[in-house]
């Protein structure tokens, strides 16, 4: 049995359909669905050369460190902010949300159980896209009832005015195109670092750590309604989990091989995590 979605062609910018095995457009474009149950709905045009996003193994990192739950205090509190955000929609609608940036999963699918556990539970129709094929593919693995897409953020998949809020968690994001998709007064929500962030793990790893962080700022279409900073120390117990945090964050390109040889000897580190949330409405 075919099933509507809020997925768009990205040929022609269609509707999407889901059938058995593919997904498919009025004008005959179809693209297949993988056993995972992702679909690539990523073109050549939309990328450059090689393999985009996040390499594997930097997912499988991200993965392992986010599963012991370093980063749990975080995710909850994002999944309030939101929640937040769309408790006023009529209970009888279906809310529907996109992970844009949506990595491997963890905060998507936590969110979505997180829906499903609240007592005046609405129906909620959630979409994950990354650009990483290695994400989208460990993201279905982890919830079969969201749909997940290999997309870039700069070609969003998704049907206009069709999603209630974004999510944008340390990913990329092309504002034109989350206005076009999200619903009159629909809300943006992005996670960025803040300027604390991981601070005591840098300075493990550098002689000098620089204060730094993004702000999250987002620049016309919308109006910012809120700001919030999650701030907490967490204690990393292994050696594995030191060195997952720095292979899943852009120091591992940046730090050269004593550092990293270094930061293996470590059996346990302190360091701070430090977020900011910003909440946009659609002006």
């Amino acid at each position: 049995m075919n099933k509507k979605s809020l997925f768009q062609c990205p040929v022609c910018s269609s509707a999407l359909v889901e059938g058995e095995r593919q997904y498919f457009c009025r004008k005959g474009h179809s693209f297949d669905i993988a056993r995972k149950g992702y679909v690539n709905l990523l073109l050549p045009s939309h990328i450059g050369a090689g393999d985009p996003g996040d390499p594997k193994e930097m997912i499988e990192c991200r993965r392992d460190f986010l599963n012991k739950g370093y980063y749990e205090n975080f995710s909850n509190q994002l999944n309030e902010a939101l929640i937040s955000q769309v408790s006023d929609i009529d209970k009888t609608k279906e809310i529907c949300i996109l992970d844009a940036g949506c990595g491997e999963g963890y905060y998507t699918s936590r969110l979505r159980n997180r829906l499903l556990a609240m007592d005046d539970t609405k129906a909620a129709s959630m979409y994950g896209i990354d650009v990483s094929k290695a994400a989208i593919h460990y993201a279905s693995g982890r919830d079969k009832n969201i749909r997940f897409a290999v997309a870039s953020t700069y070609h969003t998949p998704i049907l206009s005015n069709s999603m209630d809020a974004i999510l944008c968690i340390f990913a990329p994001r092309d504002e034109q195109e989350f206005t076009r998709i999200l619903k009159p007064s629909g809300k943006l929500i992005v996670a960025a670092p803040g300027a604390q962030h991981l601070l005591g793990f840098k300075k493990a790893l550098y002689e000098e750590s620089d204060v730094i962080g993004q702000k999250g700022t987002v620049g016309e279409g919308f109006e910012l309604l809120k700001h919030m900073n999650v701030s907490y120390d967490i204690h990393l117990k292994g050696a594995e989990d030191i060195f997952n945090l720095l292979m899943m964050t852009p120091y591992s390109r940046h730090t050269n091989e004593e550092a990293v040889e270094d930061l293996k000897k470590l059996t346990e580190l302190d360091t701070e995590v430090d977020f900011n949330i910003m909440i946009y409405q659609k002006i």
